[in-house]
């Protein structure tokens, strides 16, 4: 004897769709949580950047090269020293935002409530 598909005992459409307490969002701002923080901790040698003075410091006779090379100084302040650092920043920036978000959207609760 064989079965039809319709004679499966499923659940209606209606009880498969998430819930408004899901807590999916909340397992992934962990992860995102949890991924910032070991990319911040560990520091992988795959992120850095390399020393951009590696052709040497000493002044250039030409006005564009000169112009370059203080360009590339004053933007060395504001360039990352580690890539995985502003990944992982982000990483916690946005897993932090999603929690808070979820937070607030529990708090208000549903329309009518």
């Amino acid at each position: 004897m064989t079965r039809h598909p319709r004679d499966l005992d499923l659940p209606a459409p209606s009880a498969l769709s998430p819930e408004r307490g899901s807590i999916a969002p909340v397992v992934y701002a962990g992860g995102m949580l949890a991924a910032g923080a070991l990319l911040l901790l560990a520091k992988p040698r795959i992120g850095e950047v390399p020393d951009p003075r590696h052709r040497g410091d000493a002044p250039r006779r030409s006005r564009v090269r000169r112009a370059a090379q203080h360009g590339r100084d004053a933007a060395q302040t504001f360039a990352p020293t580690n890539l995985t650092d502003s990944i992982g920043r982000s990483l916690l920036i946005g897993g932090a935002a999603l929690l808070i978000a979820r937070t607030f959207d529990a708090l208000t609760g549903s329309d009518g409530d």
